[in-house]
């Protein structure tokens, strides 16, 4: 039987275009994911860096007095990379282009991010 915040993020992946969804620690860790398919990526690497861009743009927002983003939106060629911070922890959603739209997305993370962060 799957764990309760497996189930959420297992709904996630159901959103036509979502990749993979990641549950990355504020120091750098993987948590949890959930993905549709295999994906080639350093697991370890990319949540480092997940968090390394979250700092990053925490500081933008400090710097210029805006506050703490609430979702950062970062647009590649072919993909989405969605993060929020849901306090203790970070989720990271990865989502294909051609067939996610990102306004879908959004609202799911602001949906779905409370029901995590109360599972964790």
């Amino acid at each position: 039987m799957s764990s309760p915040v497996q189930r959420i993020l297992s709904d996630i992946t159901r959103i036509p275009g979502v990749v993979a969804v990641f549950i990355v620690s504020k120091e750098g860790f993987v948590i949890d994911k959930a993905a549709t398919g295999t994906l080639n990526l350093d697991e370890d690497a990319f949540a480092a860096m997940v968090t390394a861009v979250l700092g990053s743009i925490e500081q933008l927002g400090g710097e210029l007095q805006i506050g703490r983003p609430e979702i950062t939106t970062l647009e590649f060629p072919g993909h989405y990379l969605l993060i929020h911070d849901i306090g203790d922890n970070i989720v990271a959603l990865l989502a294909d282009r051609s067939q996610a739209v990102l306004g879908r997305l959004r609202y799911e993370m602001k949906k779905q991010a409370p029901r995590i962060a109360n599972t964790l």
